[in-house]
């Protein structure tokens, strides 16, 4: 089987991670997966405050926003882990950083770094509507992180193909058996992920029966259901 986490964050492009491309591919490596989605937030706050502050640059945001995700995917291939392209984006429609809901975070598969220097602005600007025409229209898959955290509020669930249902964050209580629940009821797509921020996170993620080929590889795997969550460390 082939182990995939699916929601991981690094320190130099998501504000709350903690961890060094070196060491999360060490940790990866010891924890035995064979492949990692690197899935930095992405909206417009982190965007362009955290990660512009990280690099210096305001011009070039798009680019250092993708840093972390070569340098983890150069580490990585010393220990043999694929790594992949994703976001946890908050469009404006659904950013924390607003006075009134919906409030929401989707984890984007299947998005490459290209499209994303090519369409990252207007992802920012999407409704969801748009941003779920956009997916479709590239072989992406958007999929509702942690829908039951105490910060999240319901989003259109017309406009997503599937719920994160095993989050494992050490320290959040997402409610994974209401997520499982909704996702189960809607009849959508479900995943897992670590939510990796910090050293000893790892631990959720998918079993796939074979490695994807790419990110649209990936994408379809989670389209056909051939994978099993995991649901527990």
């Amino acid at each position: 089987m082939y182990k995939l986490e699916m929601h991981l964050h690094t320190i130099h492009n998501s504000h709350c991670g903690q961890a060094e491309p070196a060491d999360i591919a060490h940790d990866y490596a010891k924890a035995g997966y064979n492949g990692i989605v690197v899935t930095n937030h992405f909206n417009r706050t982190d965007l362009f405050g955290y990660v512009a502050q990280q690099f210096g640059s305001r011009l070039n945001v798009m680019t250092d926003y993708m840093h972390d995700y070569y340098e983890l995917k150069d580490e990585c291939a010393k220990y043999g882990i694929d790594v992949f392209f994703g976001l946890e984006a908050a469009p404006d429609f659904c950013t924390y950083y607003k006075y009134s809901p919906p409030y929401g975070e989707i984890l984007v598969y299947g998005i490459t770094p290209e499209e994303l220097l090519r369409d990252g602005y207007d992802i920012l600007n999407f409704s969801d509507r748009e941003f779920y025409e956009w997916a479709e229209k590239n072989g992406c898959v958007l999929v509702v992180a942690h829908p039951f955290r105490s910060i999240c509020t319901p989003l259109d669930y017309r406009y997503v193909h599937g719920i994160e249902i095993a989050n494992l964050h050490a320290y959040q209580n997402s409610h994974n058996e209401k997520a499982e629940e909704l996702c189960a009821s809607l009849g959508l797509i479900s995943t897992g992920g670590s939510d990796y921020h910090f050293e000893g996170g790892e631990g959720g993620g998918i079993l796939l029966k074979r490695a994807p080929e790419n990110e649209k590889d990936l994408a379809a795997i989670l389209k056909s259901g051939e994978y099993e969550v995991i649901k527990k460390r």
